[in-house]
């Protein structure tokens, strides 16, 4: 059983050595047998096992006795948590993907977080989207967001405090990234579109994230409520007519070009910065560009 850890192992190790590529061809001519149902005749098993036991050996003989009279079950143990470490490995990556944490909405430490870099994602090409501050500035803040993600909601303090503390100093753009692993996501951004028809947006968008977990659980009758309460009169045809189709389809595309992979992504004058405590990370940014 152990030639499949060892398999891991030595592929990792081939890489960076040439003299761990034989092991490693053993290792998976072992696992195919394995697999196959048939007996794994490369002797890797016990080569590993003599070396280990010889190892501790020059530590301690009780040891290196007790490990040869149970080193199968040694052997099937860190099989098994090597599997299972794999498993919570490769949880973590889509996670990661997912929601830009490997915790998925409850966030924390994440070992992928490293990888949340700008050089993985290219700055759109337009500022097509909604706006606030000012146009002529010299600082652009683009966020990529999703209505219904958490996440994105957890940075609207922060951009509001962006947009009232530097408005005068910094252009936002905001481009809707609809994701489909939240609910109700696409219907949220054309909801929010139709506002804006109505001269509304920013108040619809802040009654979006007040009652997202609401917009989460029930959809549409939601959009709806949240515009009865703003007095919206043209959001019902709007929104029945699929009125802003093209123009959320022009924003995904955008996103997607940008290599766009969860919500919320900022670029600020082009520099990337993606994940749960981004919004911090582009405030400090901007205070940089602007020399405070």
């Amino acid at each position: 059983m152990l030639c499949f850890v060892a398999l891991a192992v030595f592929l990792v190790l081939s890489i960076f050595s040439a003299k761990y590529r034989p092991l490693a061809r053993r290792a998976l001519d072992c696992v195919v047998k394995k697999a196959t149902l048939r007996p794994c005749d490369a002797g890797l098993d016990e080569e590993i096992k003599a070396a280990s036991i010889s190892g501790i050996m020059k530590i301690s003989p009780g040891g290196a006795s007790f490990l040869n009279r149970h080193f199968e079950a040694f052997s099937l143990l860190f099989t098994l948590l090597f599997f299972v470490s794999l498993f919570f490995a490769a949880q973590g990556l889509y996670n990661f993907i997912i929601y830009g944490n490997c915790n998925g909405f409850e966030g924390g430490f994440c070992i992928y977080s490293g990888l949340q870099n700008e050089a993985f994602l290219k700055a759109p090409t337009s500022l097509q989207g909604v706006s606030a501050g000012n146009p002529n500035a010299n600082i652009t803040v683009i966020e990529f967001g999703c209505y219904t993600c958490p996440y994105t909601k957890a940075a609207e303090t922060g951009v509001q405090g962006i947009i009232s503390n530097y408005g005068n100093k910094v252009h936002y753009v905001y481009k809707a990234f609809p994701l489909p692993s939240h609910p109700y996501s696409r219907e949220a951004a054309l909801a929010a579109f139709c506002a804006a028809d109505d001269g509304k947006y920013w108040e619809y968008r802040a009654a979006l994230f007040d009652r997202q977990e609401d917009v989460r659980q029930n959809g549409t009758a939601v959009l709806y409520d949240i515009s009865r309460s703003l007095n919206l009169t043209s959001f019902d045809s709007c929104y029945a007519a699929g009125k802003h189709n093209d123009l959320l389809q022009k924003s995904t595309d955008e996103c997607t070009a940008s290599g766009i992979y969860g919500t919320p992504t900022f670029f600020v004058n082009g520099k990337a910065f993606v994940g749960p405590g981004a919004v911090i990370d582009a405030e400090k940014e901007v205070k940089k560009l602007i020399g405070e």
